[in-house]
């Protein structure tokens, strides 16, 4: 879900006015599916493995491409300390890297990281198609596409029960306006540092989605586009 990469950016702009957070843990192992057979392929995966941990770590989508990172994207196993196969499906690596070498390596290159103590986010997630309204509860099987893509982005995401009261709450109208004072209320019992709203519509066989994201008074907001929900 590329609207997690942004939000990961978005979380680091915000995180000064984060009073507490949640410590985040297995950032330094990467699952990245396998695209094709044979070594090259693994090979390719283990580099996406480490554009992934590098926008893990620094917050920033665009960190990976840093010619500073250059040298260490053509031979990342001097920061990894083991890869493993798993048949799937889909066939994926998954990739443990040495915290201590790693965090070395990006300094040097000249990135600001991220540490494992990061604002929990609970998602207001309502999803508009021809079938109807779903809010997305923790739970559910749409749910899952949602935690995977968060915590492939090293983002501590929870998901509201998505009762009854709740989605009268947290209707298309509450999610896109720019007082959050109902969402917040309905959160509290959830004990999250930051509070995200996306209204993910289907329209012309795309989705389209605005989001909103709140960490104490202070917000970032923007759209995503893509072939289904799990593509956003």
């Amino acid at each position: 879900m590329r609207l997690f990469n942004i939000l990961a950016a978005g979380c680091l702009a915000l995180i000064s006015a984060t009073a507490h957070a949640e410590n985040v843990t297995g950032l330094y192992q990467v699952r990245e599916p396998v695209t094709g057979q044979g070594a090259e392929a693994r090979a390719a995966a283990t580099i996406q493995a480490l554009d992934t941990l590098v926008t893990r770590l620094t917050g920033d989508p665009k960190a990976a491409q840093s010619p500073a990172l250059a040298a260490l994207r053509k031979d990342p196993q001097q920061i990894i300390n083991q890869v493993a196969s798993e048949a799937g499906p889909p066939e994926s690596v998954l990739v443990e890297f040495d915290p201590g070498s790693t965090e070395r390596a990006l300094r040097k290159a000249g990135l600001a990281l991220w540490g494992s103590n990061r604002p929990s986010i609970l998602g207001w997630w309502l999803n508009d198609s021809v079938e109807g309204s779903n809010l997305v509860g923790d739970g559910q099987a749409s749910a899952q596409p949602l935690r995977r893509a968060a915590q492939h982005r090293g983002l501590p995401l929870r998901l509201p029960l998505a009762d009854l009261q709740e989605q009268l709450v947290a209707n298309a109208e509450q999610i896109e306006g720019s007082d959050p004072a109902a969402l917040r209320e309905a959160s509290g019992r959830y004990g999250a540092d930051a509070l995200l709203a996306v209204h993910a519509r289907e329209a012309d066989g795309k989705w389209q989605g605005k989001w909103q994201l709140w960490l104490g008074d202070q917000r970032e907001h923007g759209t995503a586009e893509g072939a289904d929900p799990a593509a956003l």
